[in-house]
């Protein structure tokens, strides 16, 4: 592996670290506030913290005399703006009617959607990819699935499963746009879009300052600027630097998966001294099995891909004939 794909694929590790531990202060602040008002807060949040180092490295661009496409500066956080926005906001509404554990196995189905895509955008991966795609959906099944209930389907996994398409889309988007644009700006015009569009449909559904004052506690004002800081700012913006380097979008998309292992794990720790949700936050055999069983698939990604490569017979009798060679 490239040293810089390996660098990638560390920052993307940080990433899905960073949203799994988000993921807590996101159901505590969906105690006070709607999906909308979540939505366009932590955008704006997250917008203002990537702000200043937005300037700084567009000012440094230009001292350097690096210089962008003005079609791409455009069109870039506009597209990926619009896809992380409805895959963000049919998310949350599926999950006002579906289980958390559900929401994250069906979110992380984009591991399947985005190789699939990336094949009509010649992006080919190596045979360990596309093994580590189907141990990953094993984990992902015992992290998640509720085995006593069994599988039932419902108009709440249809949203989700749109939010997961738009993921899919915004991790490809990502993957295009981080290499012909600013990551700084990138990530800041996408937070701005998906801030502008959740806001207006706020405003369509009718905004009433009283509510919304008594939206605002301790516990929202915490939760909402971690979401902001860590998850929307910070941590999108390491997305599209790690997605810059040569990471795979298809590898790109399983580590960024583990998101529901670190969701899982850090809510158990932080459940123990601090009980944020009436539900109870330990898990189960099967899920531990699930974690372990996904952080295997992404370290099995990670191995050379020429490791797994079917050799042709041409190929094996050259092989044969430098070696009787050499032994002459």
């Amino acid at each position: 592996m490239k040293n810089s794909a390996f660098k990638g694929s560390l920052i993307l590790l940080l990433v899905s670290f960073l949203w799994g531990i988000s993921f807590i202060f996101q159901s505590m602040a969906s105690n006070y506030m709607d999906a909308y008002t979540i939505l366009y807060l932590r955008s704006l949040i997250g917008a203002l913290t990537i702000l200043p180092f937005m300037l700084f490295f567009l000012k440094k661009d230009k001292k350097n005399n690096i210089k962008y496409n003005k079609k791409d500066m455009i069109i870039a956080p506009l597209l990926c703006g619009i896809a992380l926005c409805f895959a963000s906001l049919f998310q949350q509404l599926g999950l006002e009617t579906v289980s958390a554990g559900k929401t994250g196995f069906l979110t992380s189905l984009y591991i399947i959607l985005v190789p699939i895509f990336g094949l009509f955008l010649h992006k080919k991966c190596g045979l360990n990819v596309y093994i580590s795609i189907f141990i990953a959906l094993i984990g992902l099944l015992l992290l998640s699935f509720d085995f006593e209930s069994g599988f039932t389907f419902s108009s709440g996994d249809l949203l989700i499963l749109v939010g997961t398409l738009f993921f899919a889309i915004q991790i490809l988007l990502v993957d295009h746009y981080s290499k012909k644009t600013n990551v700084y700006y990138l990530s800041f015009g996408q937070l701005i879009i998906q801030g502008i569009i959740s806001f207006i449909i706020r405003l369509i559904l009718g905004f009433d300052v009283n509510a919304f004052l008594e939206m605002m506690n301790l516990e929202s004002i915490i939760s909402i600027l971690f979401i902001g800081i860590v998850s929307s700012g910070i941590a999108y913006t390491l997305q599209m630097v790690g997605q810059k380097s040569d990471v795979n979008p298809t590898v790109a998309s399983l580590i960024l998966s583990l998101e529901s292992v670190f969701s899982a794990v850090s809510a158990v720790i932080i459940y123990q001294f601090y009980k944020f949700s009436d539900v109870n936050q330990n898990m189960s055999i099967e899920e531990i099995i699930g974690s372990i069983v996904m952080f295997v698939a992404v370290i099995f990604s990670q191995l050379p891909s020429s490791w797994f490569k079917i050799k042709k017979k041409s190929e094996i009798k050259e092989i044969d004939g430098k070696n009787e060679t050499n032994n002459t």
